[in-house]
């Protein structure tokens, strides 16, 4: 279903390589949309639209950072994998981003994607690519859970992300960044107290996933945060969730771990700490969320 592409800066490419690699691409298209093998992966670099080569009857484009790195984009990725949506996926590369990425999304971020078959139209920030993809499914005919019909599900969705952007995944990475000793219980204390909101909502729905039975947006937008914590937070302040505050939420993770969809979306435990060794040495602000600032 993914057919991967690199977009970075300021390398240029002859005329016969870009052919053969829009050949390339549209073959792989036919496949995957057909249930065929999956394309294997071309590289593209280029100060040059790296979306030049696609398919325009690709349904959708998917725009991500290399190697699976950002939890914002595991969300998007993980959404596209369960409805079983077909893509072409481009790596963006470069800081700042390069210009053709910036007319694309002018806020530079990802995830980003954009649907050639509607003009062109273009979706980004990872909770509303999500809940569109749900209803770009639904529109064609295609059945899915991940969004549910209900208003009130809906809503009870959209309450536990907001909490996950704006309270939650600010005290983790507040604990995660503390470099003061006399603040780490404190710190600790706040990232509980804001996980005890899917501890409660595990007890209501009785499991397996966040709202009951099936795996919904809640999950998957809470998810790529929670796997992160358990590995860097165990190995930068030796800290696990503990199984008397949350045997709920600790279950959920194992549930969660053991889709297909997050399996191909992760990094492993060795790249998580690589990449996160850089922001930890840094004093990243996490884009505002590291309150230590």
């Amino acid at each position: 279903f993914f057919h991967f592409r690199r977009g970075g800066p300021h390398q240029t490419m002859r005329p016969l390589l870009l052919l053969f690699c829009y050949l390339k691409v549209a073959t792989a298209f036919v496949s995957a949309s057909r249930g065929g093998v999956a394309p294997s992966s071309t590289s593209l670099a280029g100060g040059y639209d790296a979306t030049i080569g696609a398919d325009p009857k690709t349904p959708i484009q998917f725009f991500v950072l290399p190697g699976n790195t950002c939890p914002y984009v595991q969300r998007t990725h993980i959404t596209l994998i369960e409805l079983g949506l077909p893509c072409d996926v481009t790596e963006v590369t470069g800081m700042p981003k390069p210009d053709w990425y910036l007319k694309i999304n002018p806020r530079g971020k990802v995830p980003a994607i954009r649907v050639p078959t509607a003009d062109y139209a273009v979706i980004y920030e990872s909770a509303i690519c999500n809940e569109f993809l749900c209803d770009y499914a639904t529109f064609r005919q295609q059945k899915q859970t991940l969004m549910p019909m209900d208003p009130f599900m809906r809503a009870r969705i959209r309450l536990l992300n907001d909490h996950c952007d704006n309270v939650f995944s600010k005290t983790q990475f507040t604990f995660l960044m503390n470099k003061d000793e006399e603040k780490h219980f404190e710190c600790m204390n706040q990232m509980e107290e804001a996980l005890r909101m899917y501890e409660d909502a595990l007890v209501e729905s009785k499991g397996p996933y966040l709202l009951g039975e099936d795996f919904t947006i809640a999950d998957l937008h809470l998810l790529p945060f929670i796997q992160r914590l358990t590995i860097t937070l165990k190995h930068w302040k030796e800290y696990e969730l503990p199984t008397d505050k949350f045997p709920k939420l600790v279950e959920w993770v194992q549930f969660c771990l053991e889709r297909d969809s997050v399996k191909a979306s992760s990094m492993t435990r060795e790249k998580t700490i690589e990449v996160y060794s850089r922001f930890v040495e840094a004093d990243y602000s996490f884009g505002g969320l590291n309150k230590n600032k």
